[in-house]
């Protein structure tokens, strides 16, 4: 036994002493008084990151993309070549690599970010200690997933009583190849985008929501969405705004985003109404079954609306059809060939509502219509052959803090207008 214990304390001993050197060097503390912000920071790139690269794919796309993100890193290091980074430390870090996929374009999405993390004196200690999460951050997004939001709420509604409310998939027909199709060949309103799915989460300014837009489907200038603190606050030393700038990056003179015109929009209808129906009688059926069975007051109500939609459905389906066919046979080309900015389904779930605003169309995107657009097949015309991993669409996202003890922030977000090469991303589009 006490042989045994012997053992153990020399192995314990030994243990000891791997650890003590293999354990990573302790950074000598940085004495401080009251304020961190005008102490020198510190930046890792890369090869150095928080946490581990999330980079995804075969070994060839992975090292096509972190090739591509170093160039990134590169640039954005060479925009600092006359600065000093003071209260903060900046930590750059890879990942992405899933699939997107443009109109019949498909291309790997990635990530170069840098991310600000605030310096602060501790009250106690008086020396300089790092925030654990980050506020500021750059980031430069490879391909991003532009998400189209199809005409908004088309396949919800009810016909004969409003407490059965249909949810129905717009973009193909249920069934054993719904997930493939959706996919595949999905459904033309589907496919739609407004004005304000280009908008959301890159700018909420709302008195100017069609100039944004412009400015984004262009790649002509940056919006903002303001996080806190307002655009049209007055200048305070004490206020506090925290500001999510966006820039596209775009091929020049070819629009991301193209005007769904009436016509179209009217075709694609007719597109849609043959998926509405497969739909309305798979969901029905499945209502029915649910139901079967159930004897209480309730179910049988339910029972009854479900016979009243089943016998309305039919003249519902060819009025909305015949509507829309006269529609496209008696206006005029021109008329046809505006911009369709409709109804946002959403307002009504009546069925017949909805039927009465087919053919009515409106000036301007505003909270209860919205502007049709679809992605430019112009924009998206390029040499198949190119490899999944490169650029076709960048976005580069800058989120800064203005005022208190965010000095850092602002320092870095100034340094970026004046020296970050946004010209340089153009030409790495293809």
């Amino acid at each position: 036994m006490k042989k045994a214990i012997i053992i153990l304390s020399i192995l314990l001993f030994c243990s000891s002493l791997y650890a003590q050197k293999t354990a990573p060097a302790q950074e000598t503390p940085v004495p401080c008084n009251g304020d961190a912000d005008g102490l020198p920071g510190k930046y890792t790139d890369h090869t150095n990151p928080k946490y581990p690269s999330s980079l995804k794919g075969p070994a060839p796309d992975k090292a096509a993309m972190t090739k591509q993100l170093i160039a990134f890193e590169k640039l954005e290091e060479a925009s600092r070549a006359n600065f000093q980074l003071t209260g903060c430390v900046a930590r750059v870090s890879f990942s992405g690599g899933d699939k997107n996929t443009y109109i019949n374009i498909v291309r790997n999405g990635y990530d170069y970010q840098l991310g600000v993390y605030q310096n602060v004196c501790h009250v106690t200690q008086h020396i300089v200690k790092t925030v654990g999460e980050y506020r500021t951050v750059l980031r430069v997004n490879v391909n991003p997933y532009l998400i189209a939001d199809g005409l908004r709420g088309a396949g919800e509604f009810y016909l004969t009583d409003r407490s059965v409310r249909y949810q129905l998939p717009i973009d193909a027909k249920e069934g054993p190849d719904y997930e493939k199709d959706k996919k595949t060949n999905p459904s033309h309103i589907s496919q739609y985008f407004s004005e304000g799915t280009l908008l959301t989460g890159r700018s909420n300014d709302y008195k100017n929501k069609h100039a944004d837009f412009l400015k984004l489907n262009n790649g002509s200038g940056y919006v903002e969405n303001f996080m806190s603190g307002s655009r049209d606050d007055k200048p305070n030393p004490k206020g506090y705004k925290w500001i999510d700038r966006h820039y596209l990056i775009t091929k020049q003179g070819v629009p991301l985003l193209i005007p769904v015109t009436r016509k179209q929009y009217l075709e694609d209808l007719l597109e849609y109404f043959e998926i509405e129906k497969a739909n309305f009688y798979y969901s029905l059926n499945e209502l029915i079954k649910r139901n079967a069975g159930n004897t209480s007051d309730n179910a049988q109500k339910r029972a009854a609306v479900l016979e009243a939609d089943k016998t309305a459905y039919p003249k519902l389906y060819e009025d909305k059809k015949a509507k829309v066919k006269q529609l496209l046979a008696t206006q005029k080309e021109e008329w046809l060939q505006k911009q369709a900015v409709v109804a946002a389904n959403n307002i009504t779930y009546d069925a017949y509502e909805r039927l009465n605003e087919i053919g009515k169309f409106y000036d301007k995107e505003d909270e209860y219509r919205i502007a049709l657009n679809v992605l430019n097949p112009a924009y998206f015309k390029t040499n198949t052959t190119q490899p999944s991993t490169s650029p076709i669409l960048i976005e580069v996202q800058f989120r800064y803090e203005i005022g208190g003890d965010r000095g850092f922030s602002e320092r870095l977000f100034n340094n970026f207008l004046k020296n970050y090469d946004l010209e340089s991303l153009k030409k790495m589009l293809n």
